[in-house]
């Protein structure tokens, strides 16, 4: 049950972060003006972009699978406090993600903790 979960989380989450990814990797225009109105510059939507693309791939290997899910749901966290504190842009689908991703952590952490 736990590895069904885990798989069903797993290729959820690497839809979306490709999704996300590539859509801020090749400069989308939603994404333009969204880091433009954060005012950090375009080079961070490039960084972000790479670190969602590797992560969602990287979710899938046994050895990286665990540290990908902490790093983005790290970058999920960053993200979501981003937009909340400089835009008034929707984000529910920040918190849903971070929710899955923090889930995917623990069901990646907890039996290694035992």
């Amino acid at each position: 049950m736990t590895k069904n979960i885990r798989l069903a989380l797993t290729a959820i989450l690497s839809i979306a972060f490709l999704y996300y990814g590539l859509r801020k990797l090749f400069a989308d225009p939603r994404d333009v003006l969204l880091y433009d109105a954060l005012g950090f510059g375009q080079w961070i939507r490039y960084v972000t972009g790479s670190v969602e693309t590797i992560g969602a791939l990287a979710l899938w290997p046994r050895v990286t699978g665990p540290w990908a899910a902490l790093v983005l749901t790290g970058t999920m966290v960053t993200g979501l406090s981003a937009i909340t504190t400089v835009t008034a842009l929707p984000f529910v689908h920040l918190i849903v993600l971070l929710i899955a991703a923090l889930v995917l952590s623990a069901l990646h952490w907890v039996p290694r903790l035992r």
